[in-house]
């Protein structure tokens, strides 16, 4: 373990393809080390799925959760030395679809040079907003445990309020300092989440939060401002629609403030919380049981997060001969018949002093946005190797100075539009190890096997990990890499949960390779 780590809440990366199962070996260099990457904000790893299938079950589909998954990996990037806060690296990747057609990704991804341990940092109003509510079912001594451990790593300069919300929000501590008699009572004497009620006022909670930065002496505090928000992820009373709660949790970090987001609850609903997690604003992640609970509060406490950028956008624009497919590794990009874009209220850079685990996660740092580029062959006479293939374009405000910053880059294709590599390996522009690409695979079976069983279709479902095990057992013979492993060792594991649950359901296990599934070689 380190003593500290770099955490940044941004988003990037846009797609790689891989090689086919056959292949001997794996071109490239030494495997990759690991290094600190610019990830989106959002969850922060895919513990809620991995506990699921360690305990002999088949997940639902949303707990594989995207852009946590790809957090879990530690990837590689060149130096951030472009001069500006944030630097661009798009990559691409070819490689032949099972169907013989072509598969072309990109896959961009950021880095900074800003390193937050030189930054000072300011006092911090935090204000914590708790849900007391039957679907919540926070355990009392962990809440309270957790907060004591979270009030420990603030510095006395601070202060705290704390908002009890369900049928409506309660502010129940305003601008205390850590180690006030006011807070201390508040966990010695209150039950903060004790509610049984089914009726969950979301929006209020957070509007509560946000008048606890704007009422009597709060207006005045000359510092940083961040919510932590605890919830299940039920909105039943007051304002309920996604969007609007969605919304008001922009307006506050546009206006520069931090946003974390602890899901609790076994009845857990992750649509809210995984937007309002989005946002790039602060970490994202559920709490599995009391320890996690307790682990999570204890690491926020300890966090300091930093504006880097606001009204962040990055745009991924095909070049001649191509145009957007798939998207994968952000749920806030969104496509048009120009390319894809990625729009942040704003990216915040961050330190952690102490470990670098939370409940076990593994918490690399990767992911960014991954696109499909549709490539036109009939083009290739015209356009020919070694020419462009994507524009990758971002511009944003600097939270150091409001000034305007942009960078931007162009990518070539060493093969014409829609001709596949010689070999059934992928071809790299960079001529790495494609480890992002090897992700990308592994979340690609994990999904589709979970998209067929959902459908009730066991033989595919069972037949796509069967498609993906020589792939990766081929990478991993090349690279010798934890993240990889721990995925493909998910995977099998996963497998075999899928084949018990078939058998149970007297469904045929004989497994059926889904040849025609819109994937590429490299990652079946």
């Amino acid at each position: 373990m380190v003593s500290k780590m770099k955490l940044v809440s941004l988003g990037l990366c846009a797609a790689a393809a891989a090689g086919c199962s056959d292949q001997g070996s794996v071109a490239g260099g030494d495997a990759p080390t690991g290094s600190v990457n610019v990830a989106q904000g959002g969850a922060q790893d895919i513990s809620q799925f991995r506990a699921i299938v360690k305990a002999g079950q088949v997940p639902a589909l949303d707990t594989l959760d995207p852009v946590g998954f790809f957090a879990e990996h530690a990837i590689d990037l060149p130096d951030a030395d472009c001069g500006k806060d944030v630097c661009i690296h798009p990559f691409l990747a070819v490689a032949p679809r099972f169907n013989g057609g072509n598969w072309t990704m990109a896959f961009v991804a950021m880095n900074t040079a800003v390193d937050p341990s030189t930054l000072e940092r300011p006092p911090v109003h935090l204000a914590i907003a708790v849900e007391s509510s039957s679907f919540a079912g926070i355990d009392e001594d962990a809440l309270d445990a957790g907060m004591a451990r979270l009030l420990a790593g603030l510095r006395p300069e601070d202060r705290v309020s704390v908002i009890r919300y369900g049928e409506r929000a309660e502010r129940r501590a305003f601008l205390a300092a850590p180690d006030s008699a006011e807070l201390t009572d508040l966990i010695l004497d209150e039950r903060l989440a004790g509610g049984t009620g089914d009726l969950v006022g979301l929006y209020e909670g957070i509007a509560a939060a946000e008048r606890a930065f704007e009422d009597g002496d709060a207006a005045g505090f000359e510092g940083a401002r961040r919510v932590l928000l605890l919830t299940s992820g039920h909105a039943t009373s007051g304002i309920t629609d996604p969007d609007h709660i969605l919304g008001l949790g922009e307006a506050l970090v546009e206006n520069g403030t931090a946003f974390g987001v602890i899901g609790v609850g076994e009845r857990f609903l992750v649509k809210i919380p995984s937007a309002l997690g989005s946002m790039g604003a602060g970490t994202y992640a559920y709490a599995l049981n009391t320890r996690d609970l307790g682990g999570l509060l204890s690491e926020e406490g300890k966090t300091t997060l930093f504006p880097l950028a606001t009204d962040f956008s990055l745009e991924v624009l095909p070049s001649a001969g191509y145009r957007v497919g798939r998207i994968y590794g952000t749920k806030r990009a969104t496509a048009n018949a120009t390319g894809t874009s990625l729009e942040m209220p704003a990216l915040f850079i961050g330190q952690r002093d102490g470990a670098t685990d939370v409940g076990g996660s593994r918490r690399g740092g990767g992911g960014g946005l991954f696109v499909e580029l549709l490539a036109d062959a009939s083009l290739a006479g015209d356009i020919g190797p070694n020419e462009a293939a994507f524009q990758v374009k971002a511009d944003w405000s600097s939270a150091k100075d409001g000034a305007a910053q942009e960078v931007g880059a162009t990518l070539l294709n060493a093969l014409p539009p829609g001709q596949n590599p010689d070999s059934m390996w992928w071809n790299i522009s960079d001529g790495g190890s494609g480890k992002p690409y090897m992700m990308l695979n592994m979340y690609l079976a994990l999904r589709g096997a979970l998209d067929f069983y959902q459908a009730g279709d066991c033989q595919r479902s069972l037949g796509v990990i069967d498609m993906m095990k020589p792939s990766v057992g081929a990478w991993l013979g090349e690279y010798q890499d934890t993240d990889i492993q721990d995925d493909n060792n998910l995977m099998l594991m996963l497998r075999q949960n899928i084949e018990k649950a078939c058998r149970e359901s007297q469904s045929s296990t004989v497994p059926i390779p889904p040849g025609d599934f819109d994937g590429g070689c490299g990652w079946l």
